[in-house]
């Protein structure tokens, strides 16, 4: 572990309970899963965050290779843990999308603060609306992340600025979905290859930034290089791969905190552990 290892975020990996959407471009089949280890993952907390303090992260994310909120428990636990940094939840937002409020409010004890729901069909910009209204009443900030594949009706990068506007999203990210670097499911593989659609991305991409020329503004750069605008109130940034695969240098995109209990710079390489 180098001395000078520095890290924009911190990423948790929620013991996998298993996931209720099943996702075609899934990216957890392609990578692969470890064995849950909750009682090392407790026993390394303190090691964990002794090195996201050195590191300098400024945010922890919680994702999983299954859906987070299925592990509901150990979810809040680990959030509470880590609670002195800016805490954000993914999610595909089907649990809290039948939910009355209660999780919702759960999670803010907890300490989390952004709430970012993956997207990726007409129904969902539809049913979510009244989740999205219970986030932003609870006090948290809402992200939606749109994943481009051929699901999801294109829409202008226009409409989905207004869409943002109207049920009060903060942030917008645009999510290319590729295969990463030798997949482990074929058929996943495939199916991202026949049905995502990287010219759709790439025409919203040019749609946004023409329109930050017009009305928007840079607002941060972060340090592995994806840029954060201002386009009418609304947070806009992107990405052009689901993970990270590797780094170069010292100044990294995340560490990867798996739900084996242990500590890597990579979502797809075990032999990138720190400990």
């Amino acid at each position: 572990m180098g001395r000078d290892l520095k890290a924009e975020n911190l990423s948790v990996s929620v013991p996998n309970r298993g996931c209720d959407k099943n996702c075609p471009y899934c990216i957890s089949r392609m990578t692969g899963y470890v064995q849950n280890d909750y009682s090392r993952m407790m026993r390394n907390i303190e090691k964990i965050k002794n090195v996201a303090r050195a590191a300098e992260v400024t945010s922890v994310l919680f994702t999983g290779k299954g859906e987070p909120i299925l592990a509901w428990e150990e979810l809040l636990a680990l959030g509470r843990e880590f609670a002195e940094w800016p805490l954000e939840l993914q999610t595909n937002g089907i649990v809290l999308s039948k939910d009355d409020g209660s999780m919702i409010d759960s999670l803010y004890a907890a300490g989390f603060d952004v709430i970012a729901v993956s997207m990726d069909s007409d129904e969902q910009f539809l049913e979510y609306r009244p989740l999205f209204s219970r986030i932003v009443e609870a006090g948290m900030t809402l992200r939606i992340t749109v994943n481009i594949t051929d699901i999801l009706t294109p829409r202008s990068f226009g409409e989905l600025v207004a869409y943002c506007r109207e049920h009060d999203v903060g942030q917008l990210t645009l999510r290319k979905i590729v295969v990463p670097e030798n997949p482990g499911d074929e058929k996943t593989a495939r199916w991202i290859e026949e049905h995502g659609t990287p010219d759709v991305y790439d025409d919203l991409m040019h749609q946004g930034i023409s329109l930050v020329k017009k009305q928007g503004k840079l607002i941060r750069s972060l340090a592995h290089g994806v840029l954060v605008y201002d386009i009418d109130g609304v947070s806009f940034s992107y990405s052009d791969y689901c993970i990270q695969e590797r780094n170069e240098g010292d100044n990294i995109r995340a560490l990867v905190f798996l739900e084996d209990g242990h500590l890597y710079t990579s979502w797809n390489s075990r032999a990138s552990i720190l400990f």
